[in-house]
């Protein structure tokens, strides 16, 4: 997880300003062949325009050495590989779109561990003063698993000793 936010001082003209907050936290989890949408959208405390894009995370720590690459900015966007792009960060033949009002769209097609990165920029008076990238991690897996309770019949069970 790497999150960014650059807020300009004066050279924009304002000097005062808070960053958006999004709403909520991705899940964790989601089904392959299923399609989520995910509520992605930010609120911006000063009422900013907010405008949502797909874009490369950057590289950051991983699951042997949890501390950031770089331990202060600049950090560097990681490389994608083999089809998989901001725009198709679950790999190619998957959809992933974000609209207007935040609403993330993803429809995986292969399991995996894939990682997202998403902007959203504020404007105010049509200048961009400021943008907060977050990024995060879906772990798609296989949800049609076929499970089954093999259960002995009652009378098979030691401890029984009839019906009542």
């Amino acid at each position: 997880l790497t999150l960014t936010t650059h807020v300009p001082g004066i050279e924009t003209g304002f000097a005062n300003n808070s960053s958006p907050r999004f709403v909520n936290y991705p899940p964790i989890l989601i089904c392959n062949n299923e399609q989520l949408l995910f509520d992605h959208s930010a609120t911006d405390p000063d009422g900013d325009e907010l405008t949502y894009s797909l874009v490369t995370p950057f590289a950051g720590g991983d699951s042997f050495d949890p501390a950031p690459i770089a331990p202060a900015p600049p950090y560097f966007p990681i490389q994608w590989s083999g089809g998989f792009t901001p725009q198709a960060p679950l790999g190619p033949g998957s959809n992933t779109q974000i609209d207007s009002d935040g609403l993330l769209t993803v429809d995986p097609n292969i399991t995996g561990l894939f990682v997202v990165g998403v902007r959203v920029q504020e404007s105010r008076n049509g200048i961009l003063i400021g943008e907060t990238v977050r990024d995060f991690l879906f772990k798609v897996f296989d949800c049609n698993i076929t499970m089954q309770a093999i259960l002995p019949l009652q009378e098979d069970l030691s401890t029984f000793i009839s019906y009542c």
